[in-house]
This record gives C-alpha cells, sequence and structure tokens, in this order.
C-alpha cells in the first residue's frame, strides 16, 4: 500500500528495500566495498534484506505530514442590497446557569430572533438601528443596547456580555465585553464557600468538646 501523499517534498520516490523492481537491481553490497575489505577477514556480504512479512515501507504513514483538518464552513455573504449584524453573546464562568437558556435580540422596540450562545448573524437593509440583547432566564435580565449604522454589504461585529450578577445591566460594544457585576459575584461565590467551611469547622470543634 502505498502512501497516498506521495513522497516529503524534495525527495524522489525510490525502490522499496527488499523487493526487486523492474529496472532496479535488488539492494545488495556496493560494489566498490568488497575490494576495501582488509586481508585476512571475510569480505563483507550481501546487505540483509527486510524479513519477508514487514509491511512495505511506503505503507508506513509519513511521520509529520499529517492529514489536514477540514476547512471550517464560512458563512455567506449578506443578500443583495442586504447588510448584516453579526451578535456575538457570551457569559461568565460562574454564570453557567445560563447555558440552558437563550439570549434574544430587539431590533427598533420590536422582538427579533432567539440568538445563540456564540456568533448569530442578522441580515437587515441599510439603515441605523437601536439593537438590545437580553437573556431569556427565569426572567428577562441583563439588558444591553447599541445604536448602530449599517450600510449596503456591511457586516458589523456586535458582542454581547451577560452579566456575572442577574440583578444587574449586561455589556454590548464592537470588541469583546467583560461581564459587569464580576467583583460581586466573585465575592458572594467566595464568601459563600468561606462561610460553609467555617460552620464546618464549628460544628468539628462543638462535636469533639462534647
Amino acid at each position: 500500500m502505498t502512501n497516498p501523499y506521495g513522497p516529503p517534498p524534495g525527495q524522489q520516490p525510490y525502490p522499496q528495500q527488499g523487493y526487486p523492481q523492474q529496472g532496479y537491481p535488488q539492494s545488495g553490497p556496493m560494489p566498490m566495498q568488497q575490494p576495501m575489505a582488509p586481508q585476512g577477514y571475510p569480505q563483507s556480504g550481501p546487505m540483509p534484506v527486510a524479513p519477508q512479512g514487514y509491511p512495505q515501507q511506503g505503507g508506513y504513514p509519513q511521520q509529520g505530514y499529517q492529514q489536514p483538518a477540514p476547512p471550517q464552513p464560512q458563512m455567506a455573504p449578506p443578500a443583495p442590497g442586504m447588510a448584516r449584524v453579526l451578535i456575538d453573546c457570551s457569559y461568565h464562568w460562574i454564570t453557567w446557569a445560563f447555558m440552558l437558556f437563550k439570549p434574544q435580540v430587539t431590533i427598533n422596540g420590536q422582538p427579533g430572533p432567539i440568538l445563540t450562545w456564540g456568533k448569530t448573524p442578522v441580515d437587515l437593509p441599510p439603515g441605523q438601528y437601536q439593537i438590545q440583547v437580553h437573556v431569556n432566564y427565569l426572567w428577562k435580565l441583563g439588558y444591553a443596547s447599541a445604536v448602530i449604522p449599517l450600510t449596503v454589504g456591511q457586516q458589523q461585529d456586535v458582542y454581547y456580555k451577560a452579566p456575572a450578577f442577574p440583578f444587574i445591566d449586561g455589556a454590548i460594544g464592537p470588541a469583546p465585553q467583560d461581564a459587569p457585576g464580576t467583583g460581586i459575584a466573585m465575592g458572594i461565590f467566595f464568601g459563600s464557600i468561606g462561610f460553609a467551611v467555617l460552620m464546618l469547622l464549628i460544628s468539628i470543634i462543638t462535636t469533639a468538646s462534647m
């Protein structure tokens, strides 16, 4: 079985060792090696060939040459005469429960499509738009809005970040955003862990002293 990719760059195909090739002699002693043998020593015999049953050299995959990964599918451009808003939604790891819910966009006060966590394209006619994003949690939270002008064929990237503390607004802008309320959420998170550890220690000490 030959390598489907052929030889590495810069090298020519060569006969496989241990098997005669038509037009090529089998690999054996180099013609100039026999006169060089010292007196009193047996001349070097033919080079040992690969034992039967070993796969041919061409059957091994080329090391360092891996099959390239399939190209990522590219997003189709906007329809003729249209523009696009590419909304990238994300959340802080401490609000991991948001993964069970979906963000939604409101365009000029009208409900828009349900978005996904990640990138969602929204095609619109040229114009200026009030884009507002929120999370459909147990209640609607994390509102954030921006005014975005669009021209024909333009793609405008918009980044939305859900809040880390659910009782404040989110963040939106032309670049990746930080989650608002991260300090509050982290303080509550680690404070709760510290309080639980303290209660456990008090319980252990109380039990031991009885």
